[in-house]
């Protein structure tokens, strides 16, 4: 008999099968980033929504935050995850280009948030035109007058 937790038609319950369709259905169109990888859920969640609930709610879960594994290797369990912002999310990517500059390292979307500069006007200076670190995060861009472009 299925249990009845008036929560399937909630954000926190698409979470959790999102979650482990990631990790155990092949199918899944990320699965290859997840359970491809070996991730998977712990067994304390994996057929329990309950306990995935009840863990959720106690640890700030809210619906304008994401599940995020702290150690992007690790599997989804208790002491691994936690509820994050997107931005913060996104940082956390294990495809994320760190950039070390003046004792400082940030992935190119936060050197962007700390310089002013587009992250993808400090990627094109540093994969494609060849600038060094320094010149990449310091330098101004540009403004053309006539149409308002930024240009490196």
């Amino acid at each position: 008999m299925a249990t009845i937790h008036g929560f399937s038609g909630t954000k926190l319950y698409r979470t959790w099968k999102r979650m482990k369709a990631c990790c155990f259905n092949k199918n899944f169109s990320t699965y290859y980033k997840y359970g491809g990888k070996g991730i998977r859920v712990c067994d304390e969640w994996k057929d329990d929504f309950v306990s995935f609930k009840d863990w959720a709610l106690s640890n700030r879960y809210d619906d304008n935050l994401t599940i995020d594994r702290i150690d992007p290797y690790g599997n989804y369990e208790p002491s691994n995850c936690r509820w994050i912002d997107i931005k913060s999310q996104e940082n956390n990517k294990t495809n994320n280009h760190l950039i070390t500059f003046n004792g400082e390292t940030h992935t190119m979307a936060e050197w962007g948030g700390i310089t002013g500069i587009s992250n993808k006007v400090i990627e094109q200076r540093i994969n494609k035109l060849g600038w060094k670190i320094e010149d990449a995060l310091t330098k101004p861009t540009r403004k053309y007058k006539k149409r308002g472009i930024k240009k490196c």
